[in-house]
């Protein structure tokens, strides 16, 4: 008697991807590609890329592209009653 499985489809394909579904690993989307490829390229520019620490980089890439923000931790609480 074969299993079930093998009735419905390609077993082992079955398999695999419930595997997949169960095992989910993180994937770095193409947004954050491109913006490490541009830091990339604006490090290397800068005379950066292979003279500061990576987190150097990465501060001093945000802060040239303007994505900080002066007294912003990321924890405050909004208040949209306001």
């Amino acid at each position: 008697m074969e299993p079930w499985i093998q009735f419905t489809r390609n077993g082992f394909a079955m398999a695999e991807e419930e595997m997949n579904r169960l095992e989910a690993q993180p994937v770095q989307g193409v947004q954050s590609c491109m913006v490490q490829s541009d830091m990339k390229k604006w490090a290397y520019n800068e005379g950066h890329w292979l003279e500061k620490p990576y987190a150097y980089i990465i501060a001093a890439h945000a802060k040239h592209c303007g994505w900080t923000q002066e007294g912003f931790t990321g924890m405050e609480i909004a208040d949209e009653t306001v």
